[in-house]
């Protein structure tokens, strides 16, 4: 998946611009599509993601990306919301990602399997400077920074066989006061648990 930064109004913005497609490879070799077993055969649609998991950390979100496509024997998606639209709100933006694992058909590695591997490859445990475990998000769920400079964190947890990527950062509030990491922290696991309680 494709990303890129965004600067609007001194906050630094991580967008998804574009989804990869994904190999389809023969019935030897990964699935191009969900089996049976697999809890999500799809990733989860923006349009899931509910206004009670958005509201409390982007006052007023409007949406800035909507993207959906294939991955190589997987299914993802990308979402982003900001504030930046209202004077009145905290500028503050929000981005999800989701990646739904399939099983392979050869037997081989179920769904969830392939999101607990890819859960690791994402966030290794006592790598990333500053990271910490999320107990209530489960096994290898992990907050760390989103960005060198502060003021953004990001989460990242599975359910079953889908992956979830949570970005959440913001500039200066409406009294001047910066966002601290520990606010962005704070902000990015409290979207994270809504979220995972909605799935």
């Amino acid at each position: 998946m494709k990303r890129v930064l965004l600067v609007t109004g001194g906050v630094v913005v991580v967008a998804a611009v574009s989804i990869t497609a994904g190999l389809v490879w023969g019935a030897r070799g990964p699935a191009a599509e969900a089996s049976p077993s697999d809890a999500f055969a799809a990733a989860p649609a923006c349009a899931d993601v509910t206004a009670e998991v958005i509201e409390p950390a982007v006052p007023s979100a409007q949406p800035e990306v909507v993207a959906a496509g294939p991955l190589e024997n997987a299914a993802a998606g990308a979402c982003a919301w900001t504030s930046f639209g209202d004077a009145s709100a905290p500028p503050r933006s929000l981005h999800v990602e989701f990646e739904a694992r399939f099983s392979r058909r050869d037997g081989q590695e179920s769904g969830e399997q392939a999101a607990a591997r890819r859960l690791v490859e994402l966030a290794p445990a006592g790598e990333t400077e500053g990271a910490a475990p999320v107990a209530s998000l489960g096994e290898g769920a992990v907050v760390r920074p989103g960005t060198a400079e502060g003021g953004a964190a990001e989460v990242v947890f599975r359910r079953d066989n889908l992956l979830v990527r949570v970005w959440y950062g913001g500039d200066r509030g409406t009294d001047g006061t910066p966002l601290s990491y520990a606010q962005a922290r704070d902000g990015a696991i409290g979207v994270a648990e809504r979220l995972a309680d909605s799935l």
